[in-house]
């Protein structure tokens, strides 16, 4: 059943005019009856004409792709830039429209007010990279299943909802246990991500599969992705351990940082295989992502979904490497 304008004017107890001006921002309009149309719009999934004109053209279907910056880096993010490079080349192969939204452009928007924004952008499908567990209103949106979604790096599908990410439990346990299996470890310091992402979790669990496996001492510490934080707590911690594993490589380069200023040796992991490691001074290994082929695969999966595709999970692969100063080059 298709939802009118009218629908939404009845849901919302106001005349079609009002939801018309609504959706087009005037200005003009009580905050108390916005909230209402807007509620109403979300409720009945309505689509805007524009988009209906659009989406019944077969034409195009317009995707948003939703990025989340991490401001604890203190280099160039150069995972988000191979997303963004993977998604362009591979959406236009499938001649897609699509717009970037960071999520400090729409800070501060409940979820009507994020719905009715992209509506307003003629918007159909979201890719959503990053997505945290404290992001309620994105996961408002995808429970209600209001957008088709792919997410990267979080294990959330349903009907309308894919999941493409590679397996970072394994990953995470296949990199630590090749750093313990080379040096004879028994007591490791762990950098874990942040306390709120998924990633976070997965890699942790890869953490206590080894220290079961090995009955290792782990101390792990939350260090946010952030070289900065890396450091402070390898210079407080350093010599309690015998090797430090880092949950990002940008992590393991802070790690490495303050094991040279202490003076002395432990040796160290990463994960995620970025350029930037070939300039850490020594040549450390990771697990490997290729980001750009991860998102060329999330803008397969939206499209799959937009043609009638059903959500599932997609899994794929990683490489245990060490990356040398020659590798970023060349």
């Amino acid at each position: 059943m298709v939802v009118t304008i009218a629908d939404v004017a009845k849901r919302a107890g106001v005349a079609n005019s009002t939801v018309s001006k609504v959706l087009k921002n005037y200005v003009k309009v009580s905050e108390e009856t916005r909230k209402k149309v807007l509620e109403s719009v979300a409720e009945l999934h309505y689509v805007p004409n524009s988009m209906a004109s659009a989406l019944s053209s077969k034409k195009f279907d317009r995707v948003a792709l939703y990025i989340y910056i991490n401001d604890q880096n203190q280099s160039i993010d150069e995972i988000n830039m191979l997303y963004l490079l993977g998604a362009f080349a591979k959406a236009q192969k499938h001649n897609l429209d699509f717009i970037t939204i960071f999520n400090s452009m729409v800070a501060g928007m409940n979820k009507d007010e994020l719905v009715h924004y992209l509506y307003s952008q003629s918007i159909s499908s979201l890719v959503v990279y990053g997505l945290n567990k404290e992001d309620t209103i994105i996961h408002e949106i995808i429970k209600e299943q209001i957008f088709k979604c792919v997410v990267v790096d979080a294990p959330i599908v349903n009907e309308r909802t894919s999941s493409v990410e590679v397996d970072h439990l394994n990953g995470q346990y296949e990199v630590a246990k090749k750093l313990v299996d080379k040096n004879n470890l028994h007591a490791i310091m762990y950098l874990a991500g942040k306390k709120n992402g998924y990633v976070t979790d997965s890699r942790l669990a890869g953490i206590k599969k080894l220290q079961d496996e090995y009955n290792l001492d782990v101390s792990v510490f939350y260090a946010d992705f952030s070289e900065k934080k890396a450091i402070e707590i390898v210079m407080e911690h350093g010599t309690d351990v015998d090797g430090i594993v880092c949950a990002s490589d940008l992590m393991a380069i802070g790690a490495v940082h303050a094991l040279k200023q202490l003076d002395i040796f432990r040796p160290c992991c990463g994960y995620d295989g970025i350029r930037l490691m070939g300039y850490a001074g020594k040549e450390i290994y990771t697990c490997k992502q290729d980001f750009y082929h991860i998102s060329e695969v999330a803008i397969d999966e939206i499209v799959e979904l937009i043609n009638g595709g059903h959500g599932r999970s997609v899994k794929l692969d990683y490489k245990i490497v060490r990356i040398k100063y020659e590798d970023v080059i060349l």
